[in-house]
């Protein structure tokens, strides 16, 4: 009986399924030497709450149940399967970007962008590393192809792309909200102009916002007894207040005030956000004035009422904040040596993973010199890619068409600008937030190439073209035929 390929699936080539494991093992590779899957302070709080049946502040639950279905062995499982569902993203921009029609150009384009970005970009810092930061990108390039490319995928490749968006948004507030600005800036354009946005792919993107809605909270009940939010989002605002100074400025105008707790610290209160969330001890401010659950409606309050009095001061460091975190793209930031909270939530819940934990090229701190050589050139090649997108869209508007690329571009400076937004000024800048995301525009510049210099004959022709005429290549030369001379009649 000869057989017959579901509808429903796509059909994949045996070449394409060895460039696909040949690119998840690239990915995989600084984990590999690491000995142990990357582990950042976080880590073990996510690790330990599905085990605990408790909401921890910023910690999703959805994402500790990832960790804790996939821990055996040593957490390969959770870097194996994030490094596949990268790849797996990058083959659909591939394929949907030309390459469908090129059966024998398709692999070793996947192969040779998977290199690059392994060796030139943070994404396999974060593939490999057992925190939730991947899947703000690759929500990002999901949000893109349904919304752009839906008529490119199949029906199950829609469907796991929606599932993608729900579970990063689920994993992480702060990638949430970037699909909730994402998709209202597409309904927006949508009302503006139709042929750019599609009513059938916001109608996806719509529908992956709204699901994980609902996951949260129905995650958070099933798991904790709890249909609530994940926690602690006010004590993250304020921390970013208080590194700018207006906590400060507001203390030294109300205070002394016995409606204001903090008022017994302003003397206390630290210069960074980090110092004043996690650095001060149980005697410190923060932990003083109920820490995130009790001391929230005092946060609030002093929000609040500092954004009445100083309007201008909160946008002028907002918009600083913004900007911060937009240029902080450093690869593996955090993971240092001193993650005591994530060894012992391993030593008290996977202690089989000690010995690999305490032989980890991080446990001897020798991760942060290997980083800092690779930073050399990811920050500049990635601070340079992303200065570059507005020219995609220059040209765009010169030509007076939307390529496919130009879309891209459109999608990622807006999810670069909500990101900085978002976790510039709702928490405060670290190179983590903005490395997560600004990956992509190096990946974007890569399909650009590939499409001038693989796909697109009148693209090859004019660089052809305008590379003779600023002196690189030579001109090509003339051929001069004999003239025949007419016989006299």
């Amino acid at each position: 009986m000869a057989f017959v390929r579901l509808p429903f699936f796509p059909r994949v080539s045996p070449a394409i399924i060895a460039a696909f494991l040949a690119s998840v093992l690239m990915l995989l590779v600084p984990a590999i030497w690491n000995g142990f899957p990357f582990l950042f302070f976080d880590s073990g709080a996510y690790f330990e709450r599905p085990f605990d049946g408790s909401l921890s502040a910023g910690r999703s639950m959805t994402y500790g149940a990832w960790l804790a279905l996939l821990r055996f062995p040593n957490f390969w499982p959770v870097a194996i399967a994030q490094s596949a569902l990268s790849v797996w993203t990058i083959y659909l921009v591939l394929r949907t970007h030309g390459l469908r029609d090129r059966p024998v150009a398709l692999p070793l384009v996947l192969l040779c962008t998977a290199a690059f970005l392994a060796l030139a970009t943070a994404l396999p810092w974060f593939a490999g590393q057992l925190m939730p930061d991947l899947f703000a990108g690759l929500a990002v390039v999901a949000f893109y192809l349904l919304l752009f490319k839906r008529e490119d995928l199949h029906r199950f490749e829609r469907f796991a792309l929606i599932a993608l968006i729900v579970f990063a948004g689920a994993a992480h507030n702060a990638t949430f909200a970037v699909m909730i600005a994402l998709t209202a800036a597409a309904a927006v354009i949508f009302l503006v102009n139709r042929e750019i946005v599609k009513a059938a792919g916001l109608k996806l993107a719509a529908i992956a916002v709204l699901l994980t809605a609902l996951a949260v909270p129905s995650i958070n009940f099933a798991l904790a007894g709890q249909f609530a939010w994940t926690p602690g989002g006010m004590s993250f605002i304020f921390s970013r207040l208080v590194q700018d100074g207006i906590v400060a400025r507001y203390l030294k105008d109300n205070c002394p005030d016995r409606a204001i707790k903090l008022c017994k610290f302003e003397k206390q209160i630290p210069k960074t956000a980090d110092d004043f969330l996690w650095h001060q001890g149980l005697k410190g401010p923060f932990v003083s004035i109920g820490g995130w659950t009790d001391g929230a409606e005092e946060m609030k309050r002093i929000a609040i009422g500092s954004l009445l009095r100083y309007p201008g001061m909160h946008v002028q460091t907002a918009l600083q904040s913004t900007a911060i975190q937009l240029v902080r793209v450093k690869s593996g930031d955090g993971l240092v040596r001193e993650v005591w909270s994530a060894y012992e939530a391993i030593t008290r819940l996977a202690p089989e993973m000690n010995v690999a934990v305490n032989t980890s090229q991080q446990r001897f701190n020798l991760i942060g010199r290997t980083v800092d050589a690779f930073n050399q050139f990811h920050v500049p090649l990635t601070l340079g890619a992303m200065a570059l997108l507005p020219l995609l869209l220059l040209l765009a508007w010169r030509r007076g068409n939307l390529r496919d690329t130009d879309l891209f571009a459109a999608t990622l400076i807006l999810a670069l600008l909500a990101n900085a937004f978002v976790t510039g000024v709702l928490s405060n800048p670290h190179h983590r937030y903005g490395a997560r995301i600004a990956w992509i525009a190096p990946f974007l510049w890569s399909v650009v190439l590939v499409q001038l210099f693989v796909l697109r004959r009148e693209w090859q022709e004019s660089a052809i073209r305008w590379l003779i005429e600023a002196g690189l290549l030579p001109k090509p030369a003339t051929i001069e035929l004999p003239v025949k001379k007419e016989e006299e009649s």
